[in-house]
């Protein structure tokens, strides 16, 4: 009888381990997606606020250039400076010597950028050379952006 309670009481140990291994494999995989739904979230937030950046300033160039609005031609000048230097500032070329670069060099310094560094690049060579290299390139980090990291990485 004595046996067979030993052999109960570890049936029902391993029975437990075994179910406290698998909730924790459970909550492994509930923070791994966590970490990868605030990873996308972010990348969608800089997005939003990078366009909204360009929104806002597009908006004051635009009161700027109207002559309808009483008050204008008494700022034009000054908050034409801000506005310039804002516009830099949230355009600027995140990648060193990039006019420089052909298309090879530029698509491989694409790999590195995040969301709005995409964005900035995309718009340059819209406005610029406009790489089809270097826009596949962009499309291939984007969609590597919305994958999961590797697990070891999180």
């Amino acid at each position: 009888m004595l046996d067979r309670v030993k052999e109960e009481i570890k049936t029902v140990s391993e029975r437990i381990r075994d179910a406290q291994d698998q909730i924790v494999g459970q909550a492994d995989e509930l923070l791994y997606q966590a970490r990868h739904r605030a990873h996308l979230v972010k990348g969608e937030g800089a997005e939003r606020l990078w366009h909204f950046e360009n929104q806002a300033l597009d908006w004051v160039e635009d009161v700027l250039d109207r002559t309808d609005v009483p008050g204008v031609d008494k700022v034009r000048d000054n908050v034409g400076k801000l506005v310039g230097q804002a516009r830099d500032t949230v355009t600027a070329c995140p990648v060193e010597d990039y006019e420089g670069l052909n298309a090879r060099a530029a698509a491989d310094a694409v790999r590195q950028l995040d969301h709005v560094g995409l964005l900035k690049i995309e718009r340059i060579e819209k406005d610029g050379k406009g790489r089809k290299t270097v826009f596949e390139a962009i499309e291939r980090r984007r969609q590597q952006l919305q994958k999961p990291p590797f697990r070891g990485a999180a």
